[in-house]
């Protein structure tokens, strides 16, 4: 799934708006290949990790509450190299495993954190790949005082620094990245607000906490060894990637020209032209790719993705089914897929109901599975299943009203006891929280 989940259309791609939280399989396959070794030595579960990536401008990066972890698209396209993303995650990291956010979890609820959150990161939230339009607003218009969440003193900071020289130098890991962002934030220091980039005005900087990071890390023993080469290399097409989904496709042929044949170029005009709606040109760039690579699941998936959104929806399926065999533990993927199959003329839809389950297991805060089970269970025509999970997708997006009544109206549709306990403790757990809201 690359960036949205959108019906079959034959127009061409728009950009990502700014604000958008996206989902991108390839993207996050990479920075959690990354968060995951660092979490294990600052003593956290990866399991319980919660990334988002938002589509920004603006250069910056947050952890929050509920283990999660935002990162702007612009602070890895704007980054050197991929050291420097390593050592602001590495900071995220050390504000997580140092408590720093814990007084954040009893004044804010997970239904606002997405919100809340992006409005400290200087946007406004928005769920990418909604079904209909009221997903996308779902989080909108919810505005945070840029001193009440995710802002942290120059102590905590300067901790936090500490705590990721400490987790990069356990995995053996460069620190210097790190150290060339923290100068890169400090040359700012002198411009006015208004000039400086997001991540200074959320992570306040002192030349004393700068000196404190370079004594540190000249104090390791060992100054850590750079990642293994393929992460720079699928590092290097994340950028590619994001850039092409977001700059316009006349900016990325310019950019990437077809006198340039390298794998980073080919994958950057199949983007492009996608976006153009392009069909054939798309492919012409993307098929040698696919050659050369043919155990990429992501390529197939976007050549899926592709082929879908241009109206080939059993080509597209095939596409996603290859994908999904070579990364057959891929939610993104597999629910990609069942979209694909929901399309066809002849679905199984027993079928693809194991499937949204599958995904669930691994993602049962994914609005969008909830949306296509809801699909599932309202062409097989039981009502009850399908209001329960019209309730799970709008407890999901944080629309509280909406869920209460469709867990209720499952009350009165559902006889399977199982169903009938889960919608209960819906309504039980709306009801406390409204009475916390007051």
């Amino acid at each position: 799934m690359c960036f949205f989940l959108t019906l079959k259309s034959t127009q061409s791609a728009p950009a990502i708006q700014e604000g958008n939280i996206i989902r991108d399989s390839e993207i996050e396959a990479i920075l959690l290949e990354i968060m995951h070794p660092i979490f294990k030595v600052a003593g956290l579960d990866p399991k319980l990790l919660n990334l988002y990536i938002v589509a920004s401008s603006e250069i910056n990066a947050a952890a929050s509450i509920d283990f999660s972890i935002f990162i702007n698209t612009s602070l890895i396209t704007k980054a050197k190299n991929l050291d420097e993303v390593v050592g602001v995650l590495a900071h995220e990291a050390g504000h997580l495993s140092l408590g720093h956010v814990a007084r954040f979890q009893d004044s804010i609820n997970r239904a606002s954190l997405i919100a809340m959150a992006s409005a400290a990161l200087g946007i406004v939230a928005a769920i990418a790949g909604s079904p209909d339009a009221a997903m996308g607003a779902m989080m909108a218009g919810q505005q945070l005082a840029m001193g009440s969440l995710m802002h942290y003193s120059q102590g905590q900071e300067a901790s936090a620094d500490q705590a990721a020289v400490r987790f990069l130098d356990k995995l053996g890991w460069t620190a210097k990245g790190l150290e060339s962002f923290m100068a890169y934030l400090a040359k700012q220091e002198l411009r006015g607000v208004d000039r400086q980039d997001a991540y200074m005005r959320t992570h306040p900087l002192s030349s004393l906490r700068v000196d404190m990071l370079n004594s540190a890390i000249g104090k390791l023993k060992t100054q850590g060894k750079p990642l293994p080469g393929r992460l720079y290399e699928r590092f290097d097409r994340m950028v590619v990637k994001i850039k092409a989904f977001m700059n316009s496709p006349m900016t990325t042929l310019i950019q990437h020209p077809p006198s340039k044949t390298t794998t980073l170029d080919r994958y950057a005009r199949a983007i492009a032209y996608y976006r153009n709606g392009d069909l054939q040109k798309s492919l012409i760039e993307l098929n040698p790719l696919l050659d050369q690579s043919p155990k990429d699941p992501y390529l197939h998936e976007l050549k899926g993705q592709i082929l879908f959104e241009n109206g080939k929806v059993a080509e597209a399926y095939a596409a996603y089914q290859r994908a999904l065999s070579l990364a057959p533990n891929n939610p993104l993927i597999r629910l990609s897929a069942v979209q694909a199959a929901l399309e066809l003329p002849k679905v199984d839809l027993t079928k693809e109901l194991r499937e949204l389950h599958l995904v669930l297991r691994k993602e049962n805060k994914n609005p969008m599975a909830w949306h296509f089970l809801a699909v599932i269970h309202g062409r097989q025509g039981n009502k009850g299943l399908l209001a329960l999970a019209l309730s799970e997708k709008a407890l999901t997006l944080g629309n509280l009203e909406l869920a209460l009544s469709q867990a209720k109206r499952t009350l009165h549709l559902a006889k399977e006891r199982t169903v009938l306990v889960r919608a209960n403790d819906i309504i039980e757990m709306i009801l406390e929280e409204q009475k916390k809201q007051g």
